[in-house]
This record gives structure tokens, sequence and C-alpha cells, in this order.
């Protein structure tokens, strides 16, 4: 099935994961801004420009993004993943450690979700109620209103901005896509020790008005790996989209 990746540059490799109902377009400042280093981003399964190339589970894509990785003859790098493309950060990294230099993880549920959750998602309910979100249209006003609540300051979102959402949630299979990455994240079990044990740098970003994973998961993820949390004021959860200024001079720091 179809993998959409750009791979654009020269220099130390930076692989790029971005957030479910997003895509690698969230990358397009670091892009045209980032200047001597290869930049590598791809869309996730089912989302905006990809087809089913994996399962979407951090296990699935780990494995996947290895083999995509050795196809582009990546054999070390820097990491960055935002929200869920976090927990897939965080999984590959842990499975390869020797080839990541850094890592860089922003607003990652890793640190568990409420029992609640779980169970809302192994209804069969959610499949049904998925299966009927597929096929009906995405509405402008109900994307703004969602993106409205997890930004932190919702008047800086813009017309354009929604528009890379929408392309990525009308892909086909998207909602079936959507539901097995959200049971992932339910049933995600974060490798403590391996990642705590590994050499490289661990660098955990922030957003302080994050309504969706709060920061104190920040820092209880901080505290688990020995990882370094930076909380930026005034951020919500979309933090590649509300600050790729802030992202750039992050990423870019020797």
């Amino acid at each position: 099935m179809t993998l959409h990746f750009r791979d654009e540059g020269e220099g130390r490799p930076l692989v790029l994961l971005h957030g479910l109902g997003a895509s690698s377009r969230v990358f397009d400042p670091l892009f045209s801004r980032m200047k001597g280093r290869r930049l590598i981003s791809l869309d996730f399964p089912r989302t905006a420009r990809s087809g089913r190339w994996s399962a979407s589970t951090p296990p699935e894509l780990t494995g996947e993004l290895l083999k995509f990785l050795e196809s582009r003859h990546v054999t070390s790098f820097e990491l960055f993943g935002h929200s869920f493309g976090g927990l897939v950060a965080l999984q590959l990294a842990s499975v390869v450690p020797q080839r990541v230099t850094r890592l860089t993880v922003a607003s990652a549920p890793a640190m568990g979700v409420p029992p609640q959750f779980k169970l809302l998602l192994a209804n069969p309910l959610a499949d049904l109620s998925m299966g009927w979100f597929g096929k009906l249209p995405v509405w402008r006003p109900a994307l703004r209103a969602y993106l409205s609540m997890i930004w932190g300051d919702s008047s800086q979102l813009t017309d354009a901005q929604l528009a890379l959402y929408e392309e990525a949630v009308t892909a086909p299979g998207f909602s079936e896509g959507m539901l097995e990455a959200l049971r992932a994240v339910g049933n995600f079990q974060l490798p403590v020790a391996a990642l705590r044990n590994a050499p490289f740098e661990k660098q955990l970003l922030w957003g302080e008005k994050d309504r969706l994973v709060h920061p104190v998961q920040g820092e209880q993820l901080a505290s688990a790996i020995g990882g370094k949390l930076s909380v930026w004021r005034d951020i919500g959860h979309c933090l590649p989209e509300e600050s790729p200024e802030g992202l750039l001079a992050a990423l870019s720091r020797a």
C-alpha cells in the first residue's frame, strides 16, 4: 500500500512523526526553514496521502518504520514524535537505542489513560460509531470546534491549518485506523527500563494549556525515562502547529 513520505536535505537525519488526525504536513515549516539537516517525515497509515502500509499500533509501526529507514539507508537518526507519534517514537527508540542520537517527544499519552476510556473503546459500539463516522461528511465547523478546544489560543487557528486536517481525516479507511490507534493508546506499555538505560538524550516538550494530555503526564514521563521536560507557555496540545518557531529552535539545538 501507498506510504507517502518526504526525505529532503543533507546532514544528520531527523525523523518526524505526527499525531492522530494530523499529517506530515504539520512539519512543512521545518522543511522550509531547517537548514543543514536531512528531514524525513511520513503520513501514518490511512491518513492523508498514505494507504494501509501498517497496522496503526506502536509495535507494528516500529517494525515497518525500521524497514522504511533501512530502505532509505538511514543507519542513525534523531527522532521527534508528537502525541500518538510520540508513543511510536518511544517504542522505536526503545527497540534500537544504539541508532537513536536524540529523542524528542511532545504531548505523548505514554503514562496511561483512565480505565473508562479503555472500556469505551473496547465496546463493540465503538466500531459501529466509527463506521458511521467514516460515512459522514467532515464538517469544517465541527473540526474547527475540536481544534479550538485543544489549542492554547484558538484565535491562531487558520483556514489553511484546518484544510490540512480535513485532508488527513478524509483518507480512505481513516476512521478504522483511528479506532485501532486509539485502542493502542489505551493498551500502550511504556518500555521504561529500555528508555531509562538508553544512552541518547531525551527531551520532552509540553504545552501548559494541553487539555488532552496534561503537563503532569509530561512530568511523570520525564521522571520515568530520565528526560528533561520543557513546558511551553500559552501552548495547547498541537505543539508543532501552534509553535513551529519553538519546535525549530528545540530541534536545531546542537
